[in-house]
């Protein structure tokens, strides 16, 4: 038969292979040589055994067509080239069908790439309920790298079930942002417990309307002396000024209130309701920053606090 196949009588060594049941190299030959894949698919149907599928497949999969090569892997029970199955289907987009293999092939090989793959192709074919099960279950996935990865592709749905699966709250937080669940966003936020997962969730609740959800975040950033002028001009930017001032005046009970927010405050009032420094400035004028509130009251010509102060 190798003779044959050297005198390119391709026709003939397949006859020869297919005669003494050498049908790994009989396919061979179709695929190679003859390069006839409908043939070479009848000839596997025909004899049906695994290392010829696995040919056929190689061989479907290098042309292209994912479908058929994932469907001849899964007759022929071989997850070996799943690196190359992969990447095939991630430029083809052949999703559904990368799902298949990778329910065979992580039967067969319990590889930490194949169940993360599984787990990324669930949340591009949108199966939640899937994806959700087996995460439950014992696996060797990556879980917070595809939650990233589903993040970055804007698949919000999968990535809060992988976030909150691996307790990475702050993460979380930020993708119920993205899905407008504010409420859950705070509550993540109040788990994660970071100035910046604070900052993030509170802008987007401002951005949204969500004001009272934004100050319950505002409270733990404003007594951060360094954190405060952000969130001020923040509000201010947007014209929010009344929901700025309850802010602030919320935080004033609070037992790390510092300086910079009593000052802001009454800098605040001389803007935006001086009806209201005088009070402020008697209760608290040994807690405000006497030079910057003077310029403040300067400015808005508030001269009665001004001689007070």
């Amino acid at each position: 038969a190798n003779i044959a196949i050297s005198n390119q009588l391709y026709e003939e060594a397949f006859a020869i292979f297919k005669k003494f049941d050498v049908n790994a190299s009989a396919i061979q030959v179709l695929i190679e040589n003859v390069n006839n894949l409908d043939r070479a698919y009848e000839f596997a149907e025909r004899c049906n055994e695994p290392a010829v599928w696995s040919q056929l497949a190689k061989a479907q999969l290098q042309q292209g067509l994912v479908k058929e090569a994932i469907d001849s892997f899964i007759k022929a029970d071989d997850p070996s080239a799943y690196l190359d199955v992969v990447s095939t289907a991630h430029r083809t987009g052949g999703w559904e069908d990368l799902v298949r293999y990778l329910q065979m092939a992580r039967k067969k090989a319990r590889e930490s790439f194949i169940e993360s793959e599984l787990i990324y192709a669930y949340a591009r074919t949108n199966r939640l309920a899937d994806l959700e099960e087996f995460i439950a279950g014992p696996n060797h996935a990556d879980i917070q790298r595809i939650g990233d990865r589903c993040y970055d592709d804007g698949m919000y749905e999968p990535a809060k079930l992988l976030y909150n699966n691996v307790s990475n709250f702050a993460r979380l937080a930020i993708t119920l942002v993205h899905l407008k669940e504010f409420q859950g966003a705070v509550d993540s936020a109040r788990k994660a417990n970071s100035t910046r997962t604070w900052k993030e969730v509170c802008f987007a609740c401002v951005d949204n309307k969500e004001f009272r959800l934004a100050q319950m975040c505002g409270l733990h950033i404003v007594v951060h002396a360094d954190e405060l002028e952000d969130l001020i001009n923040y509000y201010q930017d947007r014209g929010y000024f009344e929901e700025l001032i309850n802010l602030l005046e919320a935080a004033l009970g609070l037992e790390r209130a510092h300086m910079g927010m009593f000052t802001e405050l009454g800098i605040l009032y001389s803007k935006y309701k001086p009806e209201k420094m005088r009070e402020h400035l008697e209760l608290f004028w040994s807690r405000v920053n006497i030079p910057k509130v003077l310029r403040a009251a300067e400015q808005a010509h508030l001269w009665a606090e001004l001689v007070f102060l």
